[in-house]
């Protein structure tokens, strides 16, 4: 028995549209932290700081410096951000909780500028698994930029996010805003035969447009 698909052009392109949105349409939250909550009230500065409910500090030290402390401006002018260059002469390695991926599309970003007081140019590098590996060397003035990557999980997977500042001089590359999102899942079977019948349907209208 023969099937015959009586949908119109504008059905077929309404069944892709919906098809497409259901592949791309899931975007969640997986961290987020601007470290406005750290060290204590509005205003608070603490140098060598360990108490980070995100993060552990795995080497080194790092500092929480309020917004204006120490003559230095946190991303947007207000909140608080990370000296990745502690105070005790060994630069810190940031490193987050265990980060739980799943198959699918994702993206990272976070705010870095330079140290802000003068001192000579720092090294970092920042590393998620094998999925982010890059370096940054940043004069003292050079201001807050953010830093966005796209990638791909092809698999479930865990890893850590991981600030690592070379050197020692207890004035570093100042951190903030640092968020990881997905932005999609790996299309499951069901929904890629859905966009494949949508995809057919408009080119069998375009053959019937055509006699």
């Amino acid at each position: 028995m023969d099937f015959v698909i009586t949908m119109n052009k504008q059905q077929i392109i309404s069944l892709i549209g919906a098809s497409l949105f259901s592949l791309g349409a899931n975007a969640t939250l997986i961290f987020q932290d601007n470290f406005d909550s750290e060290a204590g009230a509005v205003g608070n500065s603490t140098l060598n700081y360990t108490g980070f409910s995100n993060w552990t500090v795995s080497d080194g030290t790092v500092d929480v410096v309020s917004n204006g402390g120490w003559g230095i401006s946190c991303a947007g002018g207000s909140g608080k951000c990370v000296d990745l260059d502690g105070s005790t002469g060994n630069a810190g390695i940031l490193s987050s909780n265990l980060l739980s991926l799943g198959a699918g599309s994702y993206t990272l970003s976070f705010d870095i500028s330079g140290n802000q007081r003068g001192a000579s140019a720092d090294s970092l590098l920042v590393t998620l698994g094998g999925f982010f590996n890059q370096s940054y060397l940043l004069a003292a003035s050079n201001p807050w930029t953010t830093i966005s990557y796209n990638f791909t999980v092809s698999s479930n997977t865990s890893n850590y996010l991981v600030f690592s500042h070379a050197g020692g001089d207890n004035i570093g590359i100042m951190l903030d805003n640092v968020s990881l999102s997905k932005t999609s899942d790996v299309p499951e079977p069901g929904s890629l035969a859905l966009l494949g019948l949508s995809l057919l349907g408009l080119g069998l209208v375009r053959r019937q447009a055509k006699k």
